[in-house]
């Protein structure tokens, strides 16, 4: 139906419902009327604004049934001669791109449609009349509301995990304490040099990883905050990871390791230095720990598609394929015992994940068990110059 004949059907029906036409023009409610074919004959001026249409000709002939936004359970509704009513996403760039009708409008909005069949006496189907709601606002509260609703379970199931970490790996290394402590005051005098400094060596150790579980509890549950401070600064990457193997000398030559860090390039990067030192200090401490006496440990840096790749490969005694799916996860737990009994805290890795992230990168790894692992993490190269 053309332009013309849409006129004159419009003067018909103004002299014959003229009231009805009114409410047709003036409603505020969008309104599509079709014809029994399901052919878009005509609408009304808030229509056109919804969409963002100057012109009825630009829409007329739209076939209702070939909507891609029509349910198949809303078309058999409609075809059955009952009333459909759904909700629809519509993106006004896909529609400019298939070039469906001009419109001024952009972006996605969500619509609330119900699909009415106009029948005449004999229960024919004669047309459809549709009346279309933007409820854009309330659909993005709706998916708001989901989103944090997502987020607030993912953050009790955190919270639930830094109790149950509070609760069960702080209890272990403080009964060390008490309980050597106490042995060791009840049994002064009869205890010999040997078995007195033992027992002070162990409370150390006990002190040592109780400090270490309260330090990474403490900057991971920092960096769960949205004020967590974010300090760049340009870096050599060579210098830092220099420096945590320096800090870890001790325990590298108490299991006589030998350490290899090749440095074909200086690597400069703009990145927060707490956070690079904690992870890099965290995977070193792992690959010794994880290291069989007279073992090997190399660090590596390389550069792939704009980023920085830092690995630290072990001969270790590797990870099972059931624990690297869930290595990176709070959930579960994954506290081993190293090859020479040392303790861990259950947070170290998760701490690496999180802070990567925060910088920009990724995290990953690649192990084998019984031969070994390789941890690699990814940092994006700034273009800004490094300051004179």
């Amino acid at each position: 139906m053309d332009a013309e004949s849409i006129k004159v059907t419009d003067t018909q029906l103004s002299s014959e419902y003229p009231t009805y036409m009114d409410i047709f023009r003036q409603s505020p409610i969008s309104i599509e009327l079709f014809d029994a074919n399901g052919l878009l004959q005509n609408v009304n001026q808030a229509c056109l604004d919804l969409f963002g249409i100057n012109t009825i000709e630009a829409i007329v002939g739209f076939d209702l049934f070939s909507d891609p936004n029509l349910p198949p359970n809303a078309i058999a509704q409609i075809r059955a001669g009952e009333t459909a009513q759904y909700e629809s996403k519509f993106d006004f760039n896909l529609v400019k791109s298939q070039q469906l009708y001009q419109t001024s409008r952009e972006g996605i909005c969500y619509l609330e449609y119900s699909i009415i069949p106009l029948k005449n006496e004999d229960k024919e189907i004669k047309g459809y009349i549709a009346y279309i709601t933007e409820i854009t606002k309330r659909k993005k509260a709706e998916l708001l509301l989901e989103d944090q609703a997502k987020e607030l379970q993912k953050l009790n199931l955190t919270k639930d995990k830094f109790f149950s970490i509070i609760a069960h790996d702080l209890k272990s290394p403080f009964n060390a304490i008490m309980g050597f402590s106490e042995l060791m005051l009840q049994n002064y005098n009869d205890l010999d040099d040997a078995t007195f400094i033992k027992g002070l060596k162990t409370i150390e150790s006990a002190g040592n990883h109780a400090f270490k579980l309260v330090e990474n509890l403490l900057l991971w549950s920092k960096n769960q905050t949205k004020g967590n401070n974010f300090t760049p600064e340009w870096l050599s990457l060579n210098k830092q990871i220099t420096e945590s193997l320096i800090l870890a000398e001790s325990a590298i030559q108490n299991k006589e390791l030998e350490v290899s860090f090749k440095q074909k390039q200086i690597f400069n990067i703009f990145t927060d230095r707490n956070m690079i030192d904690l992870v890099l200090r965290n995977l070193i401490s792992n690959a010794i720990k994880f290291t069989h006496k007279k073992g090997k440990i190399s660090v590596t840096i390389s550069e792939n598609d704009q980023e920085i790749l830092t690995s630290i490969s072990d001969t270790g005694i590797g990870i099972s394929e059931n624990k690297l799916a869930t290595l990176f996860e709070i959930n579960k737990p994954k506290n081993t015992l190293g090859t020479e009994n040392e303790q861990g805290t259950g947070l170290g890795l998760i701490l690496c994940k999180d802070f990567i992230e925060n910088l920009g990168g990724k995290i990953w790894v690649e192990s084998t068990l019984g031969k070994g692992s390789t941890f690699t993490f990814s940092l994006p190269q700034s273009k800004t110059e490094i300051p004179e």
